[in-house]
């Protein structure tokens, strides 16, 4: 499938078409990101909806283990899609940030 080049009227910036929850992204990352810059990719996600439950269940697994003791677990800041956009480079789609222990989505 070829990618477009330009955006349109009523587009999400730096993509071509506007991306709302059930759009399909192709191939898109999810990516754990930590306040000192380290990142962790979590899942290939196909939507921003699908990417919403995945960090809300990455995030909830990760509390367990730090719960359980583990002391190797990444505690991300917040959870970032990377989508392909105009051109077919990937960058930022969105990203929220974590307000204690739930994720807080506002997409």
């Amino acid at each position: 499938m070829a990618r477009a080049r330009k955006q349109t009227k009523e587009t999400t910036p730096g993509f071509a078409i506007k991306i709302n929850p059930q759009t399909e992204l192709g191939l898109a990352m999810l990516i754990a990101e930590t306040e000192d810059g380290h990142y962790e990719p979590v899942a290939v996600v196909s939507s921003v909806s699908e990417a919403r439950e995945i960090a809300a269940s990455d995030f909830a697994r990760r509390l367990k283990e730090v719960g359980m003791g583990c002391e190797d677990v990444t505690c991300p800041a917040r959870y970032a899609i990377w989508a392909q956009g105009i051109g077919g480079e990937y960058k930022p789609l969105r990203e929220y940030e974590i307000d204690g222990t739930a994720p807080q989505i506002e997409w």
